[in-house]
């Protein structure tokens, strides 16, 4: 089914013809089996059904070695399966500026606009007020091996690159070492200053640093000059080369060598004191006893940072340093045995112990933890398999024996009182773990029934004698995210503080006290960037000739009270219509329920006629799938009804399954194509809060403002400026596009990539496309990029 209003929502068809019917229809389905489970919704709809928002999506597989691409268009349109072409229209790769670039789009005005409230809005970027203009910077390749002449990790380079210039700058004692800046990786970059007896020909120095054990070994640091001399002479042009119409020979891209160059040197203070960076991001080490800014549980912690980037500007300032604020997650600097505690917490053995507890305990007591990993405890292969997803791959510091060593947790052994492994340092004889460290380091263990940690050499150690290191950690759960999310919102007062507060730091962004920028002739301005701006007024909201809303009649901008008036445009409800009871509702219930509902109707200019079809089933009694096949028998017996009202049932698991399956079998499946207006059933009985006798019109309010819409009415429009409503009207008409793209994880190859596409129609919000697309990628096109057109 289609309409000239576009394809967002599925219409009635108007050659229907049924016998109408004035009164309440009798029921004609009743009860069977059984359901359980917990979730629920505060709202009227359990999910958003106005309109905004669309999702449709297809469960059906496609064979993995055809990429097949799933169509949903609009609610009423059956569900299409086209098959992806072997060659899309174009690659990635082929996809030319010139094409990118090919629709008309406004142009933006050499003169500001007078409509809406002036106001000043204040920018996280801080202006480069100095910048050297002239200049050679000469490239050095460094490379750091260590005694097994490996290359070491990036997170210990700038320490040996430390002591290595401290040695080259003693011997070399002209040479101005704050003219030198690392990008703590590979590349040295040196102002006006080439390093002496260091050519193309690589240089091999021996340097003498701690390694990951803190023990002092031989590194090997090869440097040599890469390529020629950058002249920072280019960057006088900049005006010149960003203009499309100049005829030098530069390009944008050529600047983008002398933004890495003052970027690096801009980094080279705060990467000194830095203790983890990241890119662009800068973390520095906790206090002691602090494990970061907030806890999150299950050993990780929330670090603060900052994120700092240099950008060019086409404004009064061709150059900016972009300074943010940072949250990372951390695991917590503390001994294993309270990591321990805080996972135990969450175990199936702790959640059973410690779930009808206060909420806030935050670790397992240490006898429960001994109880829970005790061989002889019935689901100890459950709590051990538990406690390895959240510890492997942990990195963790050994203090046994006074030399501290680094270790990367691959698998739990057996206790160390059970644990074997062969001696190799007294005859090869077996030996346990225990005995091991009672004759070789006269320590008894104090807690030999723990299992052991197996590290990735093989070597195995117990878990009191271990500290977890504070590494940074991408995986976390939806508990920590949403705890991560609420910690890191800040108001914009303290955010521009704690701008600020990196930006007069020493060890951070703090400029004037950085002698690398004076080194290198750069001053960053102390204030942030301020730009004009203007608060545009807000539209009114039309309902009818007599009732706008105003700005000066709402109390909150964006927020109003609808008053008791007609829509702009109200529907009709279709002369046959179906209501479902999945409830446990009796039939008087439902009349009640509507007949309200219809008042309301009428005062909104709606006509509400009664409901031909009314089919009541005991959800309480069944299963899932049973009432979805009662519901497939119901739709396919009423093949013309395509608009019906369900009242779900009051368990909360049930109904949010019920809700997304039912809606994919009107939507999507089998061709029904019908319209549904979920509705609790607490939000269809008398009954507000304060007053059990009265019906609660909000809420019926509410489901009819998207009762009205999916039946291709009006609720209100928007009545803007002259200036604005010119501005669309001379032909810059505006679509607004939303999507969103999920891929499966790396170990579910089977499971297909899923992208979806909801465009606007036309003004009236109510009104859009939508596209939703599934595709298997075979392994022989796994590291191709493709494109495909949507057609909206």
């Amino acid at each position: 089914m289609t309409s000239p209003f576009g394809r967002g929502r599925g219409r009635i068809p108007k050659n229907a013809c049924y016998e109408d019917s004035s009164t309440f229809p009798m029921s004609t389905t009743s009860s069977h089996s059984s359901l359980s489970s917990p979730v629920s919704s505060s709202k009227c709809d359990i999910q958003s059904e106005s309109g905004y928002s669309s999702i449709s999506t297809s469960s059906q597989p496609s064979p993995p070695t055809r990429p097949v691409v799933t169509t949903a268009r609009g609610r009423a349109d059956r569900l299409k399966r086209n098959v992806a072409p072997e060659a899309p229209h174009w690659t990635v790769s082929d996809l030319t500026a010139i094409q990118f670039q090919s629709n008309t789009r406004p142009v933006k005005p050499d003169e500001l606009g007078t409509i809406g409230q002036p106001i000043q809005v204040i920018a996280n970027y801080f202006p480069i007020l100095q910048y050297p203009r002239r200049g050679l910077v000469y490239r050095y390749h460094i490379q750091i091996h260590d005694w097994k002449n490996l290359e070491i990790h990036r997170d210990r380079r700038r320490l040996v690159y430390n002591l290595w210039l401290q040695q080259y700058c003693g011997k070399y004692t002209k040479i101005d070492r704050h003219k030198i800046v690392f990008d703590n990786l590979s590349t040295i970059l040196t102002f006006n200053q080439p390093l002496f007896d260091i050519d193309g020909t690589a240089t091999v120095q021996e340097i003498k640093a701690p390694n990951r054990s803190n023990r002092l070994v031989t590194h090997k640091v090869i440097v040599r000059r890469a390529g020629e001399p950058i002249d920072l002479a280019l960057i006088q042009n900049f005006d010149e080369i960003l203009h499309t119409e100049n005829r030098l020979n530069n390009t944008p891209q050529d600047l983008d060598i002398i933004k890495q160059i003052l970027s690096i040197a801009l980094h080279e203070n705060c990467s000194f004191h830095a203790t983890a960076i990241y890119d662009r991001l800068f973390f520095a080490q906790t206090t002691p006893e602090q494990h970061g800014e907030w806890d999150l549980g299950l050993g990780k912690a929330l670090w603060r940072g900052f994120y700092s980037c240099l950008v060019f500007s086409k404004g009064a300032h061709h150059l900016l340093m972009n300074l943010d604020i940072n949250h990372g997650v951390f695991m917590k600097k503390q001994p294993f045995l309270e990591f321990l505690c805080e996972i135990m917490l969450h175990s199936p053995c702790g959640k059973k112990r410690y779930g009808g507890r206060q909420r806030n305990v935050q670790k397992v007591h240490g006898d429960d933890v001994l109880e829970f990993l005790d061989i002889r405890n019935p689901t100890y292969q459950i709590e051990m398999n538990f406690l390895l997803k959240h510890c492997k791959n942990v990195r963790v510091r050994s203090q046994d024996a006074s030399k501290p060593i680094v270790y990367s947790i691959s698998k739990l052994g057996k206790s160390a009182s059970t644990q074997e492994f062969i001696w190799k340092g007294s005859k090869n004889k077996t030996v346990t773990v225990e005995n091991y460290y009672k004759e070789h380091y006269g320590l008894a263990l104090k807690y030999p029934s723990l299992p052991t940690l197996e590290m990735h050499n093989r070597s195995y150690i117990p878990m009191e004698l271990v500290d977890v290191e504070p590494a940074r950690v991408k995986k976390i759960t939806d508990e920590q995210r949403a705890l991560m999310c609420r910690q890191s919102t800040m108001h914009p007062s303290v955010y521009i503080k704690s701008i600020n507060e990196i930006r007069k730091n020493p060890k951070k962004q703090c400029f004037e006290e950085d002698p690398f920028i004076a080194a290198w002739n750069m001053n960053v301005s102390t204030d942030m960037l301020t730009l004009p701006a203007r608060v545009l007024p807000m539209p009114e909201i039309v309902y009818t000739d007599q009732y706008h809303v105003t700005s000066g009649a709402v109390r909150d901008m964006g927020t109003w009270q609808m008053k008791p008036t007609r829509f702009h445009t109200p529907a009709k409800f279709p002369a046959v219509w179906g209501m479902i009871n999945l409830s446990s509702l009796d039939q008087h219930a439902c009349e009640d329920f509507y007949n309200e509902l219809s008042n309301i109707a009428v005062e909104r200019g709606m006509e509400c006629c009664p409901p031909v079809i009314y089919e009541e089933y005991d959800s309480r009694k069944s299963t899932i799938n049973g009432i979805i096949g009662v519901l497939n028998q119901i739709l396919k017996k009423n093949k013309g009804c395509n608009f019906f009202v369900v009242i779900l049932s009051v368990n909360g698991k049930l109904k949010s399954d019920l809700y997304g399956l039912f809606k994919k079998l009107c939507e999507l499946e089998f061709g029904h194509g019908a319209v549904t207006q979920m509705i609790q059933q607490r939000n269809a009985v008398v009954g507000k809060q304060k007053d059990k006798a009265r019906w609660d019109y909000a809420k019926l309010n509410n489901i009819l403002l998207k009762i009205n819409t999916k039946l291709n009415g009006i609720n209100a429009v928007l009545k803007v400026h002259d200036v604005i409503e010119r501005f669309f009207s001379h032909g810059h008409r505006v679509m607004y596009v939303g999507a969103d793209l999920s891929h499966a994880p790396p170990s579910a190859r089977s499971q297909p990539s899923v992208v979806a596409v909801v465009a606007s129609a036309d003004d009236v919000p109510s009104r859009y496309f939508k596209e939703v697309y599934q595709q298997h990628r075979p392994e022989s096109a796994r590291n191709e990029s493709r494109e495909y057109i949507v057609d909206m």
